[in-house]
């Protein structure tokens, strides 16, 4: 199988995955696309996240909490300052490893009923994970995933969409001002988009077989995931 056709076959999966449950096209697909084509991360990959929850976050604008969103904006917003400094001056394997124990250990707890209540020091510090992680990595759900767990499905996705939106927006600057990404990377974003749509087409499909239990599943799991990814998969 060509290697552009598999690319083209994750991306499918990560885009569909990311509409049904909130996130989880950068959790899924960047550990996998670097090894298949090293290009694509992260700044393709975050311009394929911007796309989607852009249109997420107008699709479910009517649950967008603005208060919580305001909160969480501003702890990304840290969390891609603080990495596009690491990626500047500082080797980031040490702080992935970190993070990814950081994000099994939460997976832990939330498989014995634990889970985290929305509040603003919670809100900010999932944020600033999920700013660093998707800055450095192009796949930093994981950690806001966990914190909105235990809502429906609607606020889910609104809300991380809309954070998203605002966070992948400011990752990808801080790459091209830092020159971390370049004009080759919009050419890499373009070449995906075909599958990006056909991802939040075939999304239609299954939203409404997936409830609120199935979601939180689908969110540990792909959490579970990004934590492993973080700790084995370097570049």
């Amino acid at each position: 199988m060509p290697d552009i056709v598999l690319v083209y076959f994750i991306l499918i999966i990560g885009a569909c995955l990311q509409c049904v449950i909130g996130f989880g096209l950068g959790l899924l697909c960047a550990p996998i696309l670097y090894w298949l084509m090293p290009e694509l991360v992260p700044g393709p990959m975050i311009l394929n996240a911007l796309l989607l929850t852009s249109i997420l976050a107008i699709k479910h604008r009517g649950a967008i909490d603005l208060k919580q969103t305001g909160y969480s904006i501003f702890g990304g917003a840290v969390g891609v300052l603080i990495a596009a400094a690491v990626m500047l001056h500082v080797d980031p394997h040490q702080y992935r490893i970190l993070l990814g124990c950081c994000l099994l250990i939460a997976v832990a707890l939330s498989l014995t009923g634990w889970s985290p209540k929305l509040t603003f020091i919670s809100n900010v510090l999932a944020s600033l994970a999920s700013g660093f992680i998707g800055t450095t990595t192009s796949a930093g759900g994981a950690p806001m995933g966990l914190l909105y767990q235990a809502q429906n499905k609607d606020k889910i996705k609104a809300n991380l969409s809309i954070f998203f939106v605002f966070i992948n927006l400011f990752g990808i600057t801080a790459l091209l001002l830092t020159g971390t990404a370049d004009s080759n990377d919009l050419l890499l974003f373009i070449e995906c988009l075909p599958a990006i749509l056909i991802g939040w087409g075939l999304s239609y499909l299954l939203n409404n077989t997936i409830n609120e239990q199935a979601t939180r599943i689908l969110i540990i799991i792909v959490a579970t995931f990004s934590g492993l990814a973080l700790i084995f998969f370097q570049r």
